[in-house]
């Protein structure tokens, strides 16, 4: 993008992957790309998100530029916000108080109540894309999900509009009233102040201003408190790269004793497999792969590899996953490995499935050989034992950015390095 220097994805936002990057004076920004829509409202958005531009508020990243990109893209710039996710604060520090969850119901009703005055609609509050920072003040990004077509944030998006209904203001305040009582963990005081936001009848839910007005019914307010940094990186890992097993709680405890060991090594099997998909996710034949791979094929090839080797993964095919790498290569080896961990936990990984969000070409190297930038995120995905009902759930991963070395026809990656 002219004037700004991609360095590597942070996230995904409502147009696909965000992109922390340097502007001309050398400062961080992040960027996300927003896919706009059509006609009259297209216009319309862009002036409003152009207006945010003046916009201050102490919850809200402060927006730097509005990037046209042709007639039905745009880039949104704004600051870098620092510090971890909700997610990661609820899950190291367990539920908020409620004079903690005052802090974060009143802070971020001000900052939709700033936006929805300004005519936009935030569109996915939800505890992902809430930021703590070092001193405990929450920050609401990714200021576009009004023009996500995923329609918000499983569990955190508004009845209406799982049903369809286009994301109005009622329905960030039901989604600020959902993020506030799953992060006070239902304390009965808090569900009582957020009942009328949490309403199905959109037109008895309060505003924006009035939900952050009666926060003052749940007492003195309390500081937010970050988790010691340790338990932040464990949180981290249990929430966005290790496995969690699933309905634990209700399995008969003796069950649930027997098989602690072999859990455990399904755990391991679970970061092998983000490991190794991150780094080899693209290796495979390319099914047209008797001509040379052209510029205009890079984008095909890519998505093919990365749907062939999630199915070869989740069938167990080992002879697949054998072709899918240059011989003798640590790719290979990592893959052998793989197959050899999955076979001894007696697990397959069901539902597994990459999605590639964006695919650039680098060029070719001194060997002829392909070089692509790929990024790629792993969904969330099962790791299921033979005959069992229950498995250990892999949540989906961060968003990974991967340099490939495509050798070919037929097509395999000889070689991977992380962007940057």
């Amino acid at each position: 993008m002219p004037g700004y220097e991609m360095l590597t994805p942070v996230g995904f936002g409502a147009g696909g992957a965000v992109w922390r990057a340097r502007d001309e004076t050398g400062r961080t920004v992040v960027v996300s790309f927003l896919q706009l829509p059509p006609g009259d409202r297209n216009t319309a958005l862009l002036r409003r998100l152009a207006a945010l531009r003046s916009t201050c508020h102490p919850h809200l990243p402060r927006v730097l530029d509005v990037v046209g990109l042709g007639d039905d893209r745009c880039a949104l710039v704004t600051d870098e916000v620092a510090g971890p996710t909700l997610t990661t604060v609820r899950t190291a520090g367990g539920a908020l108080t409620p004079g903690a969850a005052r802090t974060l119901l009143t802070a971020l009703g001000s900052a939709l109540a700033k936006l929805h005055a300004r005519g936009v609609i935030h569109g996915d509050v939800a505890p992902d894309n809430i930021v703590i920072t070092a001193g405990g003040v929450p920050v609401l990004v990714d200021l576009a999900g009004e023009v996500s077509t995923e329609r918000g944030t499983p569990g955190f998006a508004a009845p209406e509009v799982r049903t369809g209904a286009a994301a109005g203001a009622a329905a960030d305040v039901w989604a600020l009233a959902e993020v506030v009582r799953w992060a006070s963990g239902d304390h009965p005081d808090v569900a009582r102040i957020l009942a009328p936001a949490l309403s199905t009848d959109v037109a008895t839910r309060p505003s924006a201003e009035g939900l952050a007005t009666a926060a003052a019914g749940l007492g003195a307010v309390e500081h937010l408190e970050l988790p010691p940094e340790a338990d932040l990186a464990q949180a981290r890992l249990r929430s966005g790269q290790d496995a969690t097993q699933r309905r634990a709680d209700r399995r008969p405890r003796g069950r649930h004793r027997r098989r602690t060991r072999r859990g455990r090594h399904m755990a391991l099997v679970a970061a092998g497999l983000s490991m190794v998909v991150a780094v080899t996710g693209m290796a495979t034949r390319w099914a047209g792969g008797a001509e040379p791979l052209g510029e205009d094929d890079v984008q095909d090839v890519v998505t093919a590899l990365v749907a062939a080797r999630d199915r070869a993964l989740a069938t167990g095919d080992a002879q697949a996953l054998g072709e899918l790498t240059e011989p003798g290569s640590e790719l290979a080896a990592a893959d052998a490995a793989l197959v050899a961990d999955l076979g001894r936990a007696g697990v397959r990984p069901d539902g597994l499935r990459t999605r590639v969000s964006e695919v650039a070409a680098l060029g070719v190297d001194g060997e002829g050989r392909r070089r692509v930038r790929v990024v790629t995120r792993q969904g969330e995905y099962t790791l299921s034992g033979r005959g069992e009902s229950d498995g250990v759930v892999v949540p989906a991963s961060e968003p990974r950015c991967t340099v490939m070395v495509i050798a070919g026809p037929p097509w395999r990656v000889a070689a991977t390095e992380e962007c940057g």
